[in-house]
């Protein structure tokens, strides 16, 4: 809850915040081994002297059983006694105390012995009672709300000792339900440190999940990247093979070229071997036959060359064909 909530809701806790006092004993009071001797006196020895102890402004006017139902219910109630000394007299049995005698049962809460007259009619005394809105008294007495009898209280939520009337009980209030308020905070606090344990556990369990998976992704990066390394690498090689067989292609058009260049050539010199053939053939034909006269030199030059030409055709056509 933010500040200005609380801030807010001040007013309405102090007004609807009823305060619970338990019964307690002054700070200056002593505890004291006493024991109860009748409806009024106790007996305590101190310093290995007998003392007796009385209630101040008490007196009992009960009848004998009405003394026997006190002593049980002293008996019962009194098992710590503590006293606030107000006079000492002295007398023929020992000194007596007048003072303030509070007993309690188990130390949770303390009874005042002046308001034994709330609890036995048998007993007079004045006892006052005091306006108190919204306050609870709980007392071995009894129970008291908005009307309290006066006496010292104990606060159990900031452990505040006080007598009331004396005491602000307006203050009071207010400091206990601070103190209330205090421990909600409190509570609210462990709640979310609990919740903000809780969230930084997903968070951590978020985080690990995380960086597992940025871990796979980098090896699967890592491992793509040897792949497009390999890739690469096998391009580069193709590109290099792609470049040798570009040159060795345009170096065997270069032959090819040049080789149709020499086709050509000796096309040319069949076709003049050829002619010049047919002109020996025309020539022999018209000499006449009874002659004598041996064969011309000149046909077998011309026998060698055309041989020579059709050697070199075969040879082309064989390079042709291994192309």
């Amino acid at each position: 809850m933010s500040k200005a909530k609380w801030i807010w809701l001040t007013p309405l806790l102090l007004a609807a915040y009823v305060v619970a006092y338990v019964s307690w004993i002054p700070p200056h009071a002593k505890l004291v081994q006493a024991y109860p001797v009748n409806a009024t006196h106790f007996t305590a020895y101190v310093n290995n002297t007998a003392v007796y102890i009385t209630q101040a402004g008490l007196s009992f006017h009960g009848s004998s059983a009405e003394a026997q139902a006190v002593m049980q219910y002293l008996y019962s109630q009194c098992r710590y006694i503590a006293v606030d000394v107000h006079n000492v007299l002295k007398t023929a049995r020992g000194a007596l105390w007048i003072a303030d005698v509070y007993c309690s049962r188990d130390g949770s809460m303390w009874l005042w012995l002046r308001w034994l007259p709330l609890r036995f009619t048998a007993y007079s005394g004045q006892v006052e009672f005091i306006n108190a809105t919204n306050t609870t008294a709980v007392t071995p007495a009894g129970t008291f709300t908005s009307y309290i009898p006066a006496g010292w209280y104990l606060d159990p939520s900031t452990k505040a000792v006080f007598k009331i009337p004396e005491a602000n009980l307006t203050l009071l209030a207010h400091v206990a339900s601070l103190s209330e308020q205090l421990k909600a905070l409190k509570a609210e606090l462990e709640g979310a440190k609990a919740d903000a344990g809780l969230l930084i556990a997903r968070l951590e369990a978020q985080l690990t999940a995380l960086e597992a998976q940025r871990r796979a992704l980098e090896e699967a990066l890592r491992q793509r990247e040897s792949e497009v390394t390999a890739l690469q690498a096998n391009l580069r090689a193709a590109q290099a093979e792609n470049d040798r067989l570009r040159s060795q292609l345009a170096q065997l058009k270069a032959e090819n070229d040049h080789l149709k260049t020499q086709l050509a050539s000796m096309n040319q010199t069949l076709a003049g071997l050829n002619a010049q053939l047919t002109s020996l053939k025309t020539q022999l034909a018209v000499q006449p036959s009874g002659g004598e006269e041996g064969i011309d030199p000149l046909m077998y030059v011309l026998f060698a060359a055309l041989a020579g030409v059709i050697a070199a055709f075969v040879i082309y056509k064989k390079k042709m064909a291994e192309e």
